[in-house]
């Protein structure tokens, strides 16, 4: 390469450095309210009362560093309380960051919330990945709670469900497929639940500190963005048998006076659906001892070993799964939603219809077959 070329390659290089150093400017950051969780409560007169947890970097009187509150505004739409955040904290409300978005119990269960999902999906720095969900309870009391986890609760949860909640076998949901859930023909969701837990405090150095953990094994329905129903723990545990990407389930099994953990370590989930409108789903279990099983005769953890599971035991998952699997479709029949896309299979073998989607369940009867083999 000639000296020339050397020489306008380092310039090229250099100019392309300035005008992206030239783009940032050093005030930006303290110039912005950094939100790192948004939580949703019923508001006066049909408006959201909306709680932000702001992290932003100390300035002039405030402690030098980053510090996180919660900043808590009223508001007719989620704009205009954005709006109020930005003018309450003197800075630019910064979505970039958002984790969670949480819905407080009043308002899901009462509001028809598409407005508040179509603008965050819209959002131009609202990542499409954040977790929205729901609580018991007001969202705005959840979050107040993060002292008690000793971290911000935003990420607390946002991480939990984003990473955790897969590993013990439940399915979790962002905003964009949330969104998406909503304008389908069927228009069936599911949010995670999540709630706060007090637990005994056992720090002497602060008694009176309250202290608990966060549990988000129930989920909330929705059709049309509308609230249909609440699934239990075991009906949870049933919708993810039909999940094929989610595995982990356990089961106890009591056999021949010993309690055996058994967990999922692979699924085949395979459906097929008659012009009727009838569906056969089948599913097929692999299963393996826990890491320790309990003895009831000594009261004591015995290690995992390679003994097969016995036929006894292999019979009682089968007949768990099978219970907890159709305890969730009966639930889908109650409550007339789908979150298996049945109606959707059956549209695309007979074609579009508005009348299809408002069909009942009752009128798609599955047929549930259950299988579970030994890894």
């Amino acid at each position: 390469m000639s000296n020339f070329r050397r020489i306008a390659l380092v310039l090229l290089v250099v100019a392309a450095v300035a005008a992206v150093m030239g783009s940032f400017k050093g005030s930006d950051v303290p110039d912005r309210a950094i939100i790192l969780g948004l939580g949703v409560d019923a508001g006066d007169n049909g408006g959201i009362l909306l709680t932000a947890e702001v992290v932003s970097p100390g300035n002039g009187t405030e402690q030098v560093g980053t510090f996180s509150k919660n900043v808590t505004v009223q508001g007719p739409t989620i704009n205009v309380a954005l709006q109020n955040v930005a003018e309450l904290t003197g800075k630019e409300a910064s979505l970039g960051q958002c984790v969670v978005v949480l819905l407080g119990e009043e308002y899901y269960q009462t509001v028809h919330f598409a407005d508040l999902t179509d603008y965050l999906i819209n959002h131009h720095s609202l990542k499409e990945s954040a977790v929205i969900c729901c609580c018991e309870g007001g969202a705005k009391q959840l979050l107040d709670k993060g002292n008690a986890l000793s971290q911000s609760m935003s990420l607390a949860i946002g991480g939990a469900l984003q990473q955790e909640a897969k590993r013990i076998a439940i399915g979790g949901n962002s905003l964009l497929k949330f969104a998406r859930s909503q304008n389908e023909m069927d228009g069936s969701g599911f949010l995670n639940k999540v709630r706060f837990v007090p637990s005994a405090n056992t720090d002497a150095q602060l008694p009176d500190k309250q202290l608990g953990y966060i549990s988000y094994r129930e989920m909330c329905v929705f059709r049309d963005s509308s609230f249909v129903a609440e699934l239990s723990e075991q009906q949870v545990k049933g919708l993810s048998l039909f999940t094929d990407d989610v595995i982990g389930e356990t089961f106890v099994s009591f056999c021949d006076e010993l309690t055996r953990t058994v967990q999922v370590t692979a699924k085949s989930v395979s459906r097929s659906t008659d012009d009727n409108g009838g569906t056969d789903i089948g599913i097929e279990l692999t299963v393996r001892f826990g890491r320790s099983d309990s003895e009831d005769i000594s009261g004591m953890l015995t290690p995992k070993n390679d003994k097969e599971i016995p036929a006894e035991v292999i019979e009682d998952v089968t007949r768990q799964a099978q219970l907890v699997a159709q305890r969730f479709l009966d639930e889908q029949v109650r409550n007339n939603f789908d979150l298996l896309g049945i109606r959707e299979a059956f549209r695309r073998k007979q074609g579009t219809s508005e009348a299809l989607a408002a069909t009942p369940m009752s009128q798609f009867p599955v047929r549930l077959t259950v299988t579970v083999k030994e890894e």
